[in-house]
């Protein structure tokens, strides 16, 4: 099985969702209805819809499917593995589907259905990487988004302690290429910018993960000062942490950052007085458009190749720009 491309992602919207009866946890989020779909289905799944960038993807594209004259199906299978082969193969079994994408909670465990795509005439477009059976993706630069997210930290580092030796922890999902591209993208900005870290790894996915995490690791390494992780949720369970143990929300001391920004974290920059200062993210809007073209040009018989987003450094200057996030 094909790993995920190293340039490969990764995220609080609310969305109308309504279940399909041929699929588990299959859903249609603002579906026009296959009455008002001429040309039929386009499928997008993420493993989850808590994760915020994911959500508001959804939420965009199913404006611009709809114009197309598609209908957008999509699922939240909770990064429960059987859930989300089962939506796709409902999604094969249907008949009307002309594309299918998105992120695989397991890459490996979707190459089974992705054959079954392919059989069925199906073309299958990879979000933030590739597996077995899939040629063109919507691809996110991880390793490169962890790196300026570290980088940025580090110099914070510099510019704090001096020629101190610090305490950093980060989070993310290494059961995931994703999450292990940006780790290492996130220890190699650091040292590139000649910080003096002492790294501390954490796993998690969630806010509740962030948080749990981070009150173990303030016990055992009290002086942990950085935080840095690979998504909003993960990093603000660690700064309520962190605030829960007696640390200030405006301390010039401590530092939180992630490669997203959802809407609290935004507030939060924006007020320019919070340990949280900066974020390296992905727009939404980007990110939707790219979906939506790979979608289309798949279910159009015209896909050629991949698309690259890239993130952006958010500072409360610029905030607004990623409030669609």
């Amino acid at each position: 099985m094909a790993k995920f491309a190293r340039t490969a992602t990764v995220i609080a919207a609310v969305t109308m969702v309504i279940s399909l009866s041929a699929c588990s946890s299959g859903n249609t989020v603002g579906s026009t209805g296959s009455e008002n779909a001429p040309n039929g289905a386009l499928a997008w799944s993420f493993p989850t819809q808590d994760v915020s960038i994911w959500n508001a993807q959804l939420k965009l594209m199913e404006p611009m499917v709809s114009e197309a004259g598609y209908e957008l199906l999509t699922d939240s299978p909770n990064f429960n593995v059987t859930t989300q082969v089962s939506d796709w193969e409902s999604w094969v079994a249907r008949g009307d589907v002309k594309a299918i994408g998105g992120f695989p909670a397991d890459a490996s465990s979707m190459t089974a259905v992705t054959a079954q795509a392919a059989s069925a005439g199906i073309p299958v477009i990879g979000y933030a990487g590739k597996w077995d059976g899939v040629d063109h993706a919507v691809l996110i630069s991880n390793y490169d988004a962890g790196m300026q997210v570290g980088q940025a930290a580090g110099e914070w580092i510099n510019q704090t302690y001096g020629g101190q030796s610090v305490r950093v922890a980060t989070m993310s999902d290494t059961t995931a290429q994703l999450g292990q591209d940006q780790l290492a993208g996130l220890k190699a900005g650091l040292a590139a910018s000649g910080a003096k870290a002492e790294i501390s790894q954490l796993e998690a996915k969630t806010r509740n993960d962030g948080y749990s995490q981070a009150q173990s690791q303030l016990v055992a390494h009290p002086d942990t000062v950085v935080w840095l992780g690979i998504g909003s949720d993960m990093v603000l369970g660690a700064r309520q942490a962190l605030i829960d143990s007696g640390v200030p929300a405006n301390d010039p001391k401590h530092y939180v950052s992630a490669t997203d920004a959802d809407s609290e974290a935004l507030d939060l920059i924006a007020s320019g007085n919070d340990m949280w200062r900066t974020s390296f993210a992905w727009n939404a809007q980007d990110l939707a458009e790219a979906n939506v073209k790979q979608l289309l040009a798949a279910a159009n018989g015209s896909l050629s190749g991949d698309i690259e987003v890239g993130v952006a450094q958010v500072t409360k200057d610029n905030v607004d720009d990623f409030r669609n996030n």
